[in-house]
């Protein structure tokens, strides 16, 4: 996708918006036999907009790290290590406050998908704006060495 399309930003803006699709209809569903399939396919397209944007967020750390292999293994560590973090202490605060009700568990579901697709794509745009120059030395460098 990216040889296709040149550029990672248009890949998780994509992203977002296959997010979105597969994840707002969550805020809807209930729990009504006649509908509640629906959250088999639903989550099967969340799932595509969100491993696009995790692979096009980790390969935008690879373009930083380039081929400093040293350094490699301390970025992707410290990635690991905050994803982690960051996403336990989420899910364990929402689901101790929120596990009695269905309707803010499904708000839970609905927001956050939604919320870090549309940050993802806004930090990485961001970024882009802000590091381009750099980016492309070191992308001129790492093809030099």
């Amino acid at each position: 996708m990216t040889q296709k399309l040149r550029s990672r930003l248009m890949i998780l803006v994509i992203a977002m918006f296959i997010t979105i699709v597969g994840t707002l209809p969550y805020a809807f569903l209930t729990s009504d036999p006649s509908i509640s399939w629906l959250v088999y396919p639903l989550a099967c397209i969340q799932g595509v907009g969100i491993a696009m944007m995790l692979n096009t967020s980790t390969s935008l750390i690879s373009d930083v790290v380039g081929k400093d292999s040293e350094q490699a293994a301390f970025v992707y560590g410290i990635y690991s290590f905050l994803d982690k973090i960051a996403n336990g202490f989420l899910l364990y605060f929402l689901v101790r406050d929120y596990s009695y009700s269905n309707h803010a568990l499904r708000l839970i579901v609905t927001i956050i998908p939604i919320g870090s697709a549309i940050g993802t794509m806004l930090c990485t745009w961001w970024g882009l704006a802000l590091y381009s120059d750099t980016m492309a030395k070191i992308s001129v460098v790492n093809s030099k060495q």
